[in-house]
């Protein structure tokens, strides 16, 4: 009795040890993936930063008015505030808006 007890014991740990040595040994992989992952992410977010500075340099009134003057096109009036778009959402949602016109009571409008 006293043996199976001592057999029962080391069978038990030793199949905690093993199945202990797989769950660290694939968490640890899963770590790696997750530090290049994190590394891709901190590339990905300088690279939308610079293309953010450039946009808002190329995009700049001084900027812009420089290259008119280099350009040479006297005809320049400033754009009105409505056709300004802070983003590309933005744009693209004005440019699928529909505009209905309803003409309701024409007769009352003429009479005036």
């Amino acid at each position: 009795m006293q043996k199976i007890k001592i057999i029962l014991t080391v069978f038990v740990f030793g199949i905690l040890l093993g199945v202990t040595s797989i769950i660290k040994t694939q968490t640890r992989i899963i770590e790696k993936k997750i530090l290049k992952l994190d590394k891709k992410i901190a590339v990905i977010k300088k690279d939308l930063h610079e293309t953010q500075l450039d946009f808002f340099y190329l995009s700049s009134p001084n900027y812009l008015e420089k290259k008119i003057k280099q350009l040479s096109l006297i005809d320049y009036e400033p754009m009105d505030f409505s056709r300004i778009y802070l983003n590309y959402r933005d744009f693209t949602n004005s440019q699928k808006q529909i505009t209905i016109l309803k003409i309701n009571n024409e007769k009352k409008t003429q009479k005036k």
